[in-house]
C-alpha cells in the first residue's frame, strides 16, 4: 500500500490521510488523533488525544478523559508563527482565547485544519463568507 491509499482509523472509523471524509449523507465524519497544543498559562506545548464531531473539538490527555471542547462555529483558523512547524491556530468567535496547535506532518495539519474549517461552516447557517485559508 502506498502513501496515497495509507489509512488512518481512529476512533473506530476509517479515514482518508490527507482530508476529512464525507459519509454518504455529505457530513463530515467524525475525525480523532493527537496533536500538539500549547497551555495558554504555562506556554508549554502538550500532546493532546482530539475528537472533533459535529461543531465541536473536543480534547483531553487521551480518548477516554475528553475533558475540554472548543466551539467551532464561527471560528477563525489560521497558520500560525510560534517557531513550530505543522502550527495553526483556532479562534473561537465569541472568545478572546487563541487555541494554538501544531500537527507532526505537513499531511496532518492539513487534515486537521480541513475538517475544522469544514465543521466551523457547518454550523454558520450558511454564512461562509470566512473560508479558511492555509497555504
Amino acid at each position: 500500500m502506498d502513501d496515497e491509499d495509507a489509512r488512518d482509523v481512529s476512533n473506530g472509523k476509517e479515514q482518508q490521510k490527507g482530508g476529512p471524509t464525507i459519509d454518504q449523507n455529505g457530513e463530515q465524519e467524525d475525525i480523532a488523533g493527537w496533536l500538539m497544543k500549547r497551555n495558554k498559562l504555562t506556554r508549554q506545548w502538550r500532546r493532546q488525544w482530539f475528537y472533533l464531531k459535529g461543531c465541536d473539538l473536543q480534547y483531553g490527555d487521551s480518548a477516554e478523559k475528553l475533558r475540554k471542547t472548543i466551539p467551532l462555529t464561527g471560528a477563525r483558523i489560521e497558520e500560525a508563527d510560534v517557531g513550530k512547524p505543522y502550527a495553526f491556530s483556532v479562534k473561537p468567535r465569541d472568545s478572546d482565547r487563541q487555541y494554538l496547535f501544531h500537527a507532526d506532518s505537513e499531511q496532518e495539519q492539513r487534515r486537521w485544519v480541513e475538517a475544522i474549517c469544514l465543521a466551523r461552516m457547518s454550523g454558520t447557517d450558511g454564512d461562509q463568507s470566512q473560508a479558511c485559508v492555509i497555504q
